[in-house]
């Protein structure tokens, strides 16, 4: 038999009580979404399973939290997980030019691993199974979904099941979104390559800017390494062109060694579509969150905050016995956000506009503080020009007031 865990159950939550007592339900994908819509349920006594082959969970991405995403989830502050409060942001223009500016509000590293076990810790904890299997099918039958399960090391897949409803929670790649939408889309998908750098710990975020790519590089510092990275829009360059890229900035401010051996990985991260409309995230029985969704800031990347909203969204719907209410809930939610940033993508990367931003970020408190809040998720992408625009006047000032007394600082020195 397949190793699970099941503990007694925690606390209740908040999501409301309907008509889901008796139900079963299987979330496929232990990651924070899956993990957090599993936590929920269970809180509310819901019989749910959560299928998580994973042990160690690294991935290609940084491992931030901005601001907002603590606000709405405090417990991620917990002292059991480790984490690192970082107050600075280093960008890099594709010209070399940099800002460094403060942040008002800290973005928070996690360990990927760390925040997986985290997470599924609290949904075993709240009373959901976790079954250490991968997936290899389902299928529905006459309304009652059947899984089957295999271990990570192989063998016979065990079944399990009945379930009346299925969670795809098992990402961009993950075979359940495949399966219950019978097709795969390769549109705004981007290719991700991730760097583990051991005893790598600075106390700023590094954001590194190129022409004529819709992505960037990052280094996000974590408590005991750090989690570099690159994406790019799928196909915009070859894996070797993007490690080529990496290798040279990493090399370039890190020893050389510490590059050479750095873990790597790789991953596919999804895009929102520009039409919020446009994505399918339920049917008869099942749903998608997370990655499996589509649900990543299509500038960023950043999906583990989504992630986690999307696994709230679904868990409260059914408990409220009303599974359809979940995409208009994702509407209201993120949507439009998301699929407003996918749509002025190509102004965002575009480098003569990020040379500029740069310039204005280094030269001027005020834009740096528009930047610090785009990266706490206080600022959104839909009011961002107009937010710069209303503090032309301001940076004006500042850059009139820089180059008059940069002279007399000269002379004084």
């Amino acid at each position: 038999m397949l190793p699970s865990v099941t503990m007694s159950a925690g606390t209740p939550g908040e999501a409301e009580v309907g008509d889901h007592k008796g139900k079963r339900v299987a979330v496929i994908g232990g990651g924070p979404g899956g993990a957090q819509c599993a936590r929920r349920l269970a809180e509310a006594g819901v019989d749910v399973t959560v299928f998580e082959p994973r042990v160690r969970f690294e991935k290609a991405c940084g491992g931030g939290i901005p601001a907002r995403g603590l606000e709405r989830y405090p417990f991620l502050l917990d002292t059991g997980l480790a984490g690192k409060a970082v107050r600075e942001c280093l960008v890099v223009a594709p010209s070399g030019r940099e800002a460094r500016f403060p942040l008002e509000h800290p973005l928070y590293v996690f360990s990927r691993g760390a925040l997986h076990s985290f997470m599924l810790s609290r949904a075993a904890t709240a009373g959901a199974r976790v079954v250490r299997a991968r997936v290899v099918s389902f299928r529905n039958d006459r309304g009652a979904w059947d899984v089957r399960a295999a271990a990570a090391g192989g063998g016979e897949a065990d079944p399990f099941g009945p379930f009346d409803f299925i969670v795809a929670a098992d990402g961009a790649a993950g075979a359940a979104r495949r399966r219950l939408l019978l097709s795969t889309s390769g549109a705004d998908v981007s290719q991700g390559i991730g760097y583990y750098l051991p005893d790598v710990s600075e106390e700023f975020v590094t954001l590194k800017f190129y022409d004529r790519l819709h992505g960037y590089l990052w280094v996000f510092p974590r408590p005991d390494h750090s989690s570099a990275g690159i994406c790019a829009t799928l196909g915009a360059l070859p894996v070797s062109g993007l490690r080529g890229l990496m290798d040279d900035f990493l090399k370039s401010r890190y020893p050389a060694a510490a590059v050479e051996a750095a873990e790597r990985y790789a991953a596919l991260i999804p895009g929102a579509p520009q039409d919020p409309g446009s994505e399918r995230l339920q049917g008869d029985g099942w749903a998608l969150i997370g990655d499996a969704a589509r649900l990543v800031d299509p500038l960023t990347r950043e999906g583990i905050y989504y992630a986690m909203i999307s696994g709230d969204l679904l868990a409260e719907a059914l408990c409220r016995g009303q599974p359809e209410q979940y995409t208009d809930a994702w509407a209201d939610q993120g949507a439009r956000e998301l699929s407003w940033a996918a749509a002025h993508g190509n102004g965002f990367f575009d480098a003569r506009f990020i040379e500029r931003l740069v310039f204005l970020a280094a030269a001027s408190p005020a834009i740096a503080r528009v930047l610090s809040d785009v990266i706490s998720g206080r600022q959104t992408y839909r009011t961002l020009k107009r937010r710069l625009l209303l503090n032309v006047p301001l940076v004006a000032a500042q850059l009139v007031r820089r180059a008059v007394t940069a002279p007399l600082r000269r002379r004084d020195s």
